[in-house]
């Protein structure tokens, strides 16, 4: 009997184990969410209370923040998708704008418009939208139907950063600039020069015309080459 029980209970364990590990589905749009809407907001909450970490990692969100459990596991995933951390967890210029309260609205709007840009598409004013127009574009995009419990994970999401982008200036959250270490970085590559060489004589300057990536190492691999093979 006692073998029986054994069993069943490493069975019901299992089966928790199982559901803990299932990933978001893969959802058309792109648009990141979490099921525990409530611990997420929670979190954002935590922001402008809290000291700025050189890096934000789990043990700075489970710490600081108290945040802990499978519920706090999607936090440092949706804060790098809309911009809030690099690819390593390190704080970007938005997040520090969060924490202020003169630019926390813009930081939010930015926020909406880097993770759900498939909404702004569709309204470039879905940040003063209400629900049922948000609702509405998240069905369009996604294809999911009204009552689909993801939809209301995405739309949580999307209101978490709304509330407090309410009363964002467009002009100003257009004008923050992203830290040359952000993840979110411009569409349009950058142009700089490199020092001026010279070879056997003859002095020729180098101009370089950066692409347009999020990944940071692409840039420090340029810049590296750049030091190691032409600036001797």
């Amino acid at each position: 009997m006692a073998e029986k029980e054994t069993g069943s209970n490493a069975a019901v364990a299992a089966v928790k184990d199982e559901k803990k590990a299932v990933p978001n589905r893969e959802i058309p749009g792109n648009m990141p969410y979490t099921s525990s809407v409530g611990v997420f907001k929670r979190a954002i909450q935590k922001i402008p209370v809290s000291e700025r970490p050189p890096k934000f990692n789990r043990d700075f969100l489970n710490t600081v923040f108290e945040i802990t459990g499978g519920s706090s596991i999607p936090v440092i995933p949706i804060l790098k998708r809309v911009g809030f951390l690099t690819s390593d967890g390190t704080p970007t210029n938005y997040y520090s704008e969060f924490q202020t309260d003169g630019g926390r609205a813009s930081a939010a709007l930015h926020a909406l418009k880097t993770g759900f840009s498939e909404i702004f598409k569709r309204n470039q004013y879905a940040h003063k939208a209400d629900r049922d127009k948000i609702i509405d574009a998240i069905v369009s995009i996604t294809g999911l139907n009204r009552a689909d419990k993801v939809v209301g994970y995405i739309y949580g999401t999307f209101s978490a950063f709304q509330e407090y982008a309410q009363g964002a200036d467009e002009n100003k959250a257009a004008a923050v600039n992203a830290p040359a270490n952000s993840d979110s970085m411009s569409s349009t590559p950058d142009r700089i020069s490199a020092p001026q060489l010279s070879l056997n004589g003859i002095s020729y300057q180098i101009n370089l015309v950066l692409p347009a990536t999020t990944n940071i190492e692409i840039y420090n691999t340029i810049f590296r080459s750049i030091r190691e093979n032409l600036i001797k």
